[in-house]
């Protein structure tokens, strides 16, 4: 696919309109096409139905050139359905068809792309512009004989276009002179419609006017589709997919449903979220508003979370449900996709009230936590020191332009200024770093294919297939999310998948340093990409953000950042731009253990949930995380985690004046030796040394102390 990737670039534009050839065409000649039979070849099950409506550019077959065709070459056909076809937009092309003669036998692989229309670079003039499609190549047989043929190939997944487009027909192999084969024209030369590629140096070459050999008229080219303004048309009826929850997955007290119409259909009108209630299904919502961001590197990315809603059951009973959504379009047609989910309405979740994230304590950390769940058993308290936690996922860099390679040269840039698809791989390649890291930490299956261990780069292309990021020039949150879980669950299914919307700082941090979770991040702002989130570096700054090192997929490097709090969201800075933080999808491996402490637990809600625990082990400035899990009667365990700094530099024990967190008779001595003998005053200031509360300090508070001590007066006022 080398040449043929190489052809659909616009570096040799300028040579559109050739004037000459680093490589002669045989000796092309006319021959007028009498009265002949033409047989059609499909290569696969063809997609025509009633409501297919064939579009070209050429009148008839009115002539064939012989000595022309030489294979390794590239054809090109402007097609406007709306020529042949009423009403026709959104057109949904299935199959490309180039007519062909052959003298006799012959084997052939052929493959077909659509690109759009390019109006703006030689004026005047349409040129094919940026891909939209490319097909799978296939091997075919001329029978014996030859003949003339209709070689009918199909794109893997049909294209929506909603204007004029150009279609390709590539002979990726080499045709012998010997085989007669030819192509076919009509009579009407129109400059600036057809085109042929056979080697860079001469570039595109315009059928109707070059050096080389002018033909008589259209090159005969024609597509198959189906109009969208056909009342009785199928092919545009929405096919939904439910991306969230998955199969078989526990749902907790609320959850979101995410649907995905697949062929983005211009005439849905509304997706219905049902449960399956007893015999019957009960719509539990509706999603109108199906704005998604495409995150391709280069366009500002549109805000919206697709087609969405969030679902309150808390009032069903505990157990296995079905649920369904349904996409319904404007004429009222319907499509549905339906999974098994278990539902726990009421969690044993211990939502941490105090302390916030980012808070600090000082002697003694009290949580505090509530939960609506009537069969709580008890909650654990965990603690995780992280002095001692990987604060770094240990992420490797990936530049999105060592990916999407059109021309074989994956040095060369792959920009999209080449033609080439590099500009849209920030998703593929941020889910292609997480996964890595995974394979470094001994989990080899999700880089296994066919018995060989990938690279990162072949594991990012396997990805883009299924983010179809080629075929969208990005990717959607839709294909990104579903894709990565496919992909995982067909290479050992050994990994759960989670997202989360607008998460905040503290969010990824604790799933990233807490529970050990590869991060990638769905980024706003302009352009929209995904990138890996690699760690963390110390605590606020005096500027209010916080420092973190980013997997850069623009500059192929680990990147050291700044993050910050807006009002209701979060941002990430890369390359200069400010990007609000959209989306955190997250992954880990089953059976990954994470070590935490048990500090204790809280078996009864008597006098509500809570846990004190006496600090013991840590030194001023530590940060910890203490993650509070509940267990219910039914087993379920879940789980709330908070970050805080161990800090008493600004909280001081009342009669505590050297710093040891312990009233003795070492903070009399300090206490002497500040009044008595102009020694270091006490933490916090010599007002503390004002022992007896008269507002002077003087040998009375040494006195009062020492009484302290001995327990014949109170303790000290500060």
């Amino acid at each position: 696919m080398t040449f043929r990737m190489a052809a659909l670039c616009l570096l040799t534009l300028l040579l559109l309109i050739s004037a000459g050839s680093a490589k002669s065409k045989q000796a092309a000649r006319i021959e007028k096409l009498g009265e002949v039979s033409i047989e059609d070849v499909h290569v696969a099950p063809t997609l025509s139905s009633a409501d297919t409506c064939h579009a070209s550019d050429y009148q008839e077959l009115a002539f064939r050139i012989d000595g022309w065709v030489t294979g390794v070459e590239l054809y090109k056909s402007y097609i406007d359905p709306e020529r042949d076809c009423p009403a026709p937009w959104p057109y949904t092309v299935t199959e490309i068809n180039m007519p062909m003669i052959f003298g006799k036998a012959t084997s052939l692989v052929v493959s077909v792309d659509i690109e759009e229309v390019d109006d703006t670079t030689i004026s005047g003039c349409s040129v094919p512009g940026a891909v939209v499609a490319v097909s799978t190549d296939w091997e075919l047989t001329i029978p014996e004989g030859g003949g003339l043929f209709n070689i009918w190939i199909p794109l893997d997944t049909p294209i929506v276009v909603t204007r004029p487009f150009f279609a390709g027909f590539y002979l990726a192999s080499p045709i012998d002179t010997s085989v007669g084969a030819a192509v076919l024209c009509d009579s009407f030369p129109v400059p600036c419609r057809t085109f042929n590629i056979w080697d860079e140096t001469t570039g595109w070459v315009d059928l109707v006017n070059n050096s080389t050999y002018n033909f008589p008229g259209h090159l005969a080219m024609e597509v198959a589709g189906i109009p969208g303004g056909n009342s009785s048309d199928t092919s545009l009826i929405p096919q939904v997919a439910l991306v969230a929850p998955v199969e078989g997955e526990v749902l907790f007290g609320e959850a979101e449903l995410w649907a995905w119409d697949q062929v983005d259909s211009e005439i849905l009108d509304y997706v219905a979220f049902e449960v399956k209630v007893g015999a019957g299904w009960s719509e539990v919502g509706r999603a109108y508003d199906g704005a998604k961001p495409l995150r391709d590197g280069v366009n500002p990315a549109v805000n919206g979370t697709g087609l969405t809603y969030t679902w309150n059951f808390s009032i069903l009973p505990e157990g296995d449900y079905w649920l369904r959504a349904t996409a319904v379009d404007t004429l009222g047609r319907s499509t549905s996709d339906s999974i098994l989910v278990t539902l726990e309405p009421t969690p044993p979740r211990p939502t941490i009230t105090s302390p916030d994230d980012g808070g600090i304590f000082c002697d003694t950390l009290d949580l505090i936590m509530s939960c609506n769940d009537e069969d709580m058993s008890y909650i654990e308290i965990f603690r995780r020191d992280l002095s001692t936690t990987m604060v770094s996922s240990g992420m490797t860099a990936l530049s999105q332009f060592a990916l999407g390679d059109v021309d074989g040269y994956p040095d060369n840039g792959n920009s999209t200024n080449d033609g080439e698809f590099g500009d849209y791989y920030s998703g593929p390649a941020a889910a292609a770093i997480a996964a890595r890291v995974w394979y470094n930490r001994g989990y080899t299956a999700l880089m296994q294919d066919g018995g060989s261990t990938l690279t990162i780069e072949e594991l990012a292309e396997k990805l883009a297939e299924l983010f179809l990021t080629r075929e969208n020039l990005g990717t959607f949150d839709e294909a990104f999310y579903p894709g990565l879980v496919d992909y995982l669950q067909s290479h050992g299914d050994e990994f759960e998948v989670s997202y989360m919307r607008n998460p905040g700082f503290y969010d990824v941090r604790a799933a990233i340093e807490d529970a050990e979770q590869t991060v990638m991040l769905g980024l706003g702002g302009a352009p929209g990409l995904w990138v890996g989130l690699n760690g963390f570096a110390g605590w606020l700054q005096a500027d209010t953000t916080w420092r973190v090192t980013v997997a850069n997929p623009l500059t192929g490097a680990l990147t050291m950042t700044n993050w910050r709090r807006q009002v209701g969201y979060d941002e990430i800075l890369i390359e200069g731009v400010w990007h609000k933080v959209d989306i955190m999808v997250g992954m880990i491996a089953k059976d990954w253990t994470v070590a935490r402490d048990l500090v204790g637990a809280d078996f009864s809600n008597a006098d509500g949930w809570s846990f004190a625990w006496p600090v013991t082990g840590i030194s001023e400035g530590d940060i910890s995380y203490f993650r509070a899990i509940g267990r219910d009667a039914s087993n379920y365990r879940i789980s709330d985690v908070v970050i805080v700094e161990y800090d008493c530099s600004s909280s001081f024990m009342v009669g505590d004046y050297n710093g040891d967190r312990v009233t003795d008779i070492s903070d009399l001595h300090a206490l002497i030796a500040f009044i008595a003998e102009d020694g270091a005053p006490p933490d916090g200031g010599g007002q503390r040394a004002d022992c007896n509360c008269d507002n002077v300090v003087n040998v009375v508070d040494i006195v009062y102390y020492m009484n302290y001590l001995f327990g014949t007066s109170g303790p000290p006022c500060h």
